[in-house]
Formats: C-alpha cells, structure tokens, sequence
C-alpha cells in the first residue's frame, strides 16, 4: 500500500512537472505575442471608461441648462416677473419687481448648484439688465464667438475651463432675440460641470463639421479639423493622428469629444510588461523545481477539505468554516465559501422580505379600487334619473364620477396611456371643483406620445395630492405634460404653490411603499404608489424628482421613457 501511495505522488509529481512547464512555456510564447495587444485594450478601457463619463456629465449639463432655459424665457416664471418689470413705469414699483426678479434668480442658484451665472442682456446695447452668480470675464458677443451648435434659438457654446478649479469645466448656453413686451433681450446661463480629476488624457471638443472648438493638447489647435474620414453615424472610434492615440465619442447633443494620448505614452506600458514578462519567465525557470515540490506536497489535503465544504454547502449546509488549512490561498477560498454562503443566506431573507413587501404593495394598490360593485350600478341609475329629469350638472357629475369610478376598478382597460390618464384626470378635477375653490392650468403637448403605454393611476393620485395639501393661499395648481423630443422623454410637471415640505417630509415620500411600520402613520401612499409602480413598470429608466421649499409649494416632476417605433411602407 505504501508503495502504491508513492507511485500515486511520483505521478503527481511528473504530471506537475511536465505540464507546468508546458504551461510556462506556452503563456511566454503566448505573452510575448499578445502583450502588446493586451495593454493596448487596457489603456483603451481606461480612455473609454474616463470619455464615457465626461460626456455623460456634459450632456446632463446641458440638458440641465435647457431645462433652467425654460423658466427664465418670456413664458417661464422668471421671464414673466422680467416683463412685468420692462413694462412698469412707476419708479417704486419697478424697483420692487426687480428685486423680485433677483429673489428668483437667487433660488434657482440655491437650488440648481451647479449653475454659475444666469444674466439678461439688452441684445442691442449688450447693457446688462439682470445678472447673478460668479463674475466671467468675457463679454456677451466673446460668448457668441464660441458657439458650438444652435438648436431652434438655443445656441450652445463650448467648453470652457473653470478658473476656481482646475478638474472643473464650464458650459454655457444663449438663447437670442427673447421679446419682453418691447424690449429684446439675450439670456445667458453658465453651468460647472465634469470634474474630470487628474486625466493623463486631453480633452477635446468637436464640432459636427469636426472643427476643433476646445481644446487641452498642444497638438490640435482650436479651429482645426480632424482630418480622420469615417462614418460619423458610429457613437464611438478610435485611431491615431498626429503622432496622438485619439479616442472620439459622439454625445446626445450631436457634436463629438475626445481624448488624446501621445502615442509614446501609448506604448510606453506594452513596451515595460513585455521587459517584465521576459525578467519573469526567466525567474521562473530558475525557481520551478522548488516551488513545484512544495505545492504538490500541499496541495492534496486543503482540496479535500473544500471537496467536503462543497459537497455540504449543496446539501444546503450553510454554516461558516471555522477550520484553518494553514495555506493563505486556500483560506481565502474557504474565506470566499464563508461570504458565499452569507450571500445566499442573506438572498433567502431578501427574497422572504422582497415577497412580504410585495404583499405590502398589493394591498396599498387596493386603497385606490372600491370593491362593491354595486356602487357603479346605483351611479348608473342616478345618472339616468338626472338625465330623465333634465339636470344635465348633476348629470355630468354623475358621468364624471362614474367614469373614473370604472376606470379605477379596473373595468374598461387593463392598460392605460397618457392619454386616457389626461382624460380621466380632467374628469377628476371637474369633480373636485365641486369641492374646492382652485385655479387649475393645464397645459398638453399634443403628439403620438400620449398613445404609449403607461402604468394606471399615473395622474390622479398627484393632483390629489395637490388638492390636498398644496393648494395654499393662492389656490393655484400647474399641470404640464410635453415631450422632451432631446432625451426621448414624455415629461410630466405637477406644481401647486401651497406651504412645501419639510426635508423629513421628504424623506417620508422616498421610503418604498409598504416599507413602513404597522404602527407608524401611513402618509404620501399616493406619490409612494406611483413611484413604486412607475419602477415595477419602466425598470428604473422613469424618474421621479419632488423639489418643494417650505413657504414656496411643491413641483414633481416624472420623467418617462418613450419608445420609437419605425413604420415601413410595405405596399408595393
């Protein structure tokens, strides 16, 4: 028996011998052949992952900037408060309405606090009217000169970098030729964005004509042209110009960014690894025969242990290994079984919780069903006795009521669209009118968005709340859907101007529904219901955002994602 044991190590022994050093002769050959293919892809993951970033943050940036835009145009809030003033001829009146102004030019800094200047310049004059925020040195018409692309009257300037910190960028955008009342203004918004950090990259900005119109590299000088031809309808390229690795990326706005390395530091780690790996497979001949005698003599006990730990672990035995093989590599394996059966344990709870939660859930969605059908049958028959009777109010009521009644049970549509949503939401508030005293605009972009699909209940629950608790002393509600055509979303806007929210409010109205305690109060189930279903709907691609301040009201905001569909002619 002994005998036997030792022709098994023997044959273990050789079995290492021969095919490690097969192996250590196949990954040199190997190596050497593809290193430098290797640490190419490395450095090119890293440029992507540092351009992919930075691109995504500009976009947001002027995304965010068209959407403060909206507000200080002739139609926005600001903008109006701007005409009010252009048109009051009183001196102490005027002087009032321009501190107003300021005051709202003051909170949207406050709370956007990324944006670094927002001004109103005579477009004639260039005189300053209005102005807040950090002071730049360039005048309006310098800012002209470096627009980047013009959408509509929106122009978009280049980068800039920002001089307080030098990982920070700025961006800006004017809109031109706004009419306040007699009076022509330009409007001015700047943005910081993109905190780059320390990048071994440059970064350039390129035009669609693929002008260079910022740039970092001593190489490439503004009002260059990429002289690379290739499809411009692919988001991403990389190639090699003027003695620079370029990787060029196209954003959402329709113009380009790149970084560029100098190609001596592109291949300056392929040409350091192959040196290493060379030093390494040398070493490693030398040190072979001692290293392999050492592992095999190792290596037979700590597998069986984790044979047997795997075995169990399949079992469903998910107790921690207490038990030390001595060997540091196989105790972080038995370290790695230790936090894989924690994992799964932890899964299990999660999933008992998730499933609890979802009970949770179902339950709070029957708060806005009434289960008595009998109900609609009586509203039926009192709509038909108003009708008899020649009330056509009570009757209109009636049918309102009705209406959302079968809608919120369920009986007419297993699906719903922003459409039937506005629709029934309209019903809502004609119903509510009988109730309350309140102002309520609505405002309805019309388009083939409306017919998507969307969860149930999307609208009512917010106006609700509105009513509720937001309707304040100017008993004013907003209501705007439109679609952002930009970023493919159908957004939705619900604003009251009541008391606002406090942040433990808020942070109230973000918990998930059903999360709470049985004996806590139960509040917000109506915006909780709709964030929690637009997740369960959408995936996490709809946003949700409520922006409130005690004393000004309250604003949510939905994001939804819409879906394009190609329609072909297929008639000969």
């Amino acid at each position: 028996m002994k005998k036997r044991n030792n022709l098994m190590k023997n044959k273990l022994f050789e079995i290492i011998m021969i095919s490690t050093i097969a192996s250590i002769l196949m990954s040199a050959l190997v190596s050497f052949i593809s290193i430098s293919s290797v640490e190419k892809r490395q450095t090119q993951s890293s440029m992507q992952f540092s351009l992919n970033q930075l691109v995504s943050c500009f976009d947001q940036s002027y995304l965010n900037m068209v959407n403060i835009m909206q507000n200080l145009e002739p139609g926005g809030k600001v903008g109006i408060a701007v005409n009010d003033f252009l048109e009051e001829q009183d001196n102490y009146e005027k002087a009032m309405k321009k501190q107003d102004v300021d005051e709202m030019l003051s909170n949207i800094l406050f709370t956007n606090l990324n944006v670094r200047k927002i001004s109103y310049v005579d477009h004639e004059s260039n005189l300053i009217l209005f102005s807040t925020g950090a002071s730049y040195g360039e005048t309006m018409t310098q800012k002209k000169m470096r627009i980047l692309k013009q959408v509509g009257d929106h122009f978009f300037s280049s980068l800039e970098k920002s001089s307080q910190e030098e990982s920070e960028y700025l961006v800006s955008m004017i809109k031109e030729e706004q009419k306040f009342g007699e009076q022509v203004l330009d409007i001015y918004v700047e943005l910081k964005t993109g905190n780059a950090g320390k990048m071994e990259y440059k970064l350039l900005q390129i035009d669609e004509e693929m002008t260079i119109c910022y740039t970092e590299s001593e190489d490439f000088k503004a009002g260059e042209m990429i002289e690379k031809q290739w499809e411009q309808t692919i988001s991403e390229e990389s190639f090699n110009e003027k003695e620079n690795h370029l990787l060029i990326s196209k954003s959402k706005m329709g113009f380009y960014y790149a970084l560029a390395m100098p190609l001596s530091e592109y291949n300056k780690e392929t040409n350091m690894w192959q040196l290493r790996m060379a030093i390494i497979m040398a070493i490693s001949f030398l040190i072979f025969y001692s290293v392999v005698v050492i592992i095999y003599r190792m290596i037979v006990q700590p597998i069986q242990k984790l044979k047997t730990e795997i075995a169990e672990t399949g079992k469903g035995n998910f107790e921690t290994i207490r038990e030390k093989t001595g060997i540091e590599e196989f105790d972080q394996v038995i370290a790695t079984i230790n936090h894989m059966k924690e994992d799964i344990k932890q899964l299990q709870e999660k999933e008992k919780r998730d499933e609890e939660r979802h009970k949770k859930v179902e339950i709070e969605k029957l708060m806005y069903q009434i289960n008595p059908h009998f109900v609609l049958n009586t509203l039926y028959s009192v709509q038909w006795m108003a009708q008899k009777e020649g009330n056509t109010e009570i009757r209109k009521f009636v049918h309102n009521l009705t209406a959302i009644l079968a809608y919120n049970l369920g009986k007419e549509k297993t699906t719903s669209s922003l459409r039937t949503e506005i629709e029934i939401a309209k019903k809502y508030i004609e119903i509510q009118r009988q109730r309350y005293d309140f102002d309520m605009a609505m405002q309805v972009e019309e388009g083939a968005y409306l017919d998507q699909p969307t969860i149930r209940m999307l609208l009512q629950p917010l106006i609700e709340n509105a009513l509720q608790y937001g309707l304040g002393k100017s008993g004013r509600l907003e209501l705007w859907i439109f679609e952002d055509t930009l970023s493919n979303y159908a957004v939705i806007i619900v604003r009251d101007y009541g008391e606002g929210l406090t942040k433990e409010k808020l942070w109230e109205l973000n918990q998930p529904l059903g999360s709470e305690e049985r004996t806590q109060k139960k509040s917000g189930i109506g915006l909780r219901y709709v964030r929690s279903m637009l997740e369960t709907f959408y995936g996490g691609e709809a946003i949700l955002n409520v922006n409130s301040m005690l004393g000004k009201g309250t604003k949510i905001t939905i994001l939804i994602p819409l879906v394009r569909k190609i329609v072909r002619d297929m008639r000969n």
